[in-house]
């Protein structure tokens, strides 16, 4: 009726072993992800020099500027989803 293969046999010993490998795997994808994320949320250093504080100051001020303007545009987008609904 059926024309799969014969199922191969699992042992204990490689299911064992599946496991550890896998498990080494985790905790190096986890050492990796630790490792990227004390890098992205690490303190900024401080500035050698006055051209580098005002371009920090510069960067920060339109980071903002950038997320209330997305903000904004955001809202208006939705009221006017709202709006036609009616």
């Amino acid at each position: 009726m059926s024309a799969q293969a014969p199922a191969q046999k699992i042992t204990l010993e490689e299911i064992a072993e599946r496991k550890k490998k896998l498990l080494n795997e985790i905790h190096v994808q986890k050492k990796a992800m630790t490792a990227t994320t004390r890098e992205i949320f690490a303190p900024l250093t401080p500035a050698t020099n006055k051209a580098d504080a005002i371009m920090r100051s510069f960067n920060t001020g339109m980071a903002i500027f950038d997320g209330v303007v997305m903000g904004i545009k955001i809202m208006r987008k939705i009221r006017a989803y709202f709006r036609n609904m009616r």
